[in-house]
């Protein structure tokens, strides 16, 4: 007897493993699966430009990336005490211009490199609705400026669809062999209205349909499925139900670990967990014989791993074994 609608996963283009380069944009779901990428040692660049919900905003963002096109001081406003740029996720406004633009630019340099050696560039939309600035035009984020200042519409397929047609030609100039991965984020915009909210998921469906169908090297992943068909039940979100719960979030990436992994892979996962929780372990007493022993086997244990895989890096919990103070 089944108690859900099973998802089919789809079978990899290419399977991940530590030698690949990751870049991933998108929603806060993005945000969540790039963290656990990143949690397990993976070689993945997160949403350069923060957390970003509607396509064309992601896909301007890519340019940005793509061109290594760098912000000026005139690209940031001043609102609220705070330098920002309209075009970036809260996280990167500061009340100095100076570490504003820095914090930009890094971000960009870094999001370019990746993408040239990327072999997998995932791309979570999140919402079809955008704010278009009466100045600025489109928009990634509001920063809670009046309302007034600002114009709602509904993305149409065909305008989601051409940005990423060239956005996707101009990225296999550089980079033949990437492979693209559209998700749809399983997070309801709810302030939206309900019907608004499944208008929107509907358009990105169709429009990544088409680019999928367009594009040799363009895949979906169903998380969305796998969160609103697998786990159609409120105990899976949070206590907003809106967002999926930490474990709603885990059991995607479980589904997503048996798509792209190996064994190996996975096998490789839990010894840099092990490493991790040991070197989170509080001591009794530090100098204690039995906790030397302790991190000497630890410390060959990452050492061990660092010839096979000289390109994991282990310096935190180092820090962490060697440090009195957790």
């Amino acid at each position: 007897m089944n108690f859900s609608t099973p998802v089919v996963l789809p079978t990899a283009k290419k399977i991940i493993d530590y030698n690949d380069s990751l870049l991933i944009l998108g929603s806060c779901f993005a945000e969540n699966i790039g963290e656990k990428l990143a949690s397990n040692k993976f070689n993945t660049v997160v949403n350069p430009f923060g957390i970003i919900y509607n396509p064309i905003a992601v896909a301007n963002g890519l340019k940005y990336v793509l061109d290594e096109k760098l912000f000026q001081t005139s690209d940031l406003i001043y609102f609220n005490d705070k330098w920002l740029s309209l075009q970036h996720h809260g996280s990167f406004s500061n009340r100095d211009k100076t570490v504003c633009l820095s914090n930009i630019n890094h971000s960009i340099k870094s999001a370019h490199k990746q993408l040239k050696q990327a072999t997998y560039l995932f791309i979570t939309f999140g919402s079809a609705w955008v704010y278009e600035h009466k100045e600025h035009g489109l928009v990634a984020n509001c920063h809670k400026i009046p309302a007034k200042h600002f114009s709602k519409r509904l993305l149409k397929v065909d305008e989601i669809v051409a940005a990423y047609k060239s956005l996707i030609k101009s990225i296999k100039n550089i980079n033949t062999d990437i492979n693209v991965v559209f998700t749809v984020s399983p997070v309801r915009h709810t302030k939206d209205g309900l019907w608004e909210n499944n208008l929107s998921k509907s358009l990105l469906h169709l429009s990544i349909k088409e680019l999928k169908d367009n594009f040799d090297n363009c895949t979906y992943f169903p998380a969305y499925e796998i969160v609103m068909d697998e786990l159609r039940d409120y105990r899976f979100f949070k206590d907003d139900l809106v967002h999926p719960s930490d474990l709603a979030v885990n059991y995607v990436w479980e589904k997503f670990s048996s798509c792209y992994f190996s064994e190996t892979t996975i096998a490789l996962m839990g010894n840099i967990q092990k490493i991790k929780q040991a070197a989170m372990h509080k001591p009794f007493d530090f100098n204690s014989e039995k906790h030397q022993l302790f991190i000497k086997n630890q410390m060959d244990i990452i050492k061990k791993l660092n010839i096979q895989f000289p390109q994991l890096n282990f310096e935190e919990e180092k820090l962490r074994l060697f440090s009195e103070k957790q």
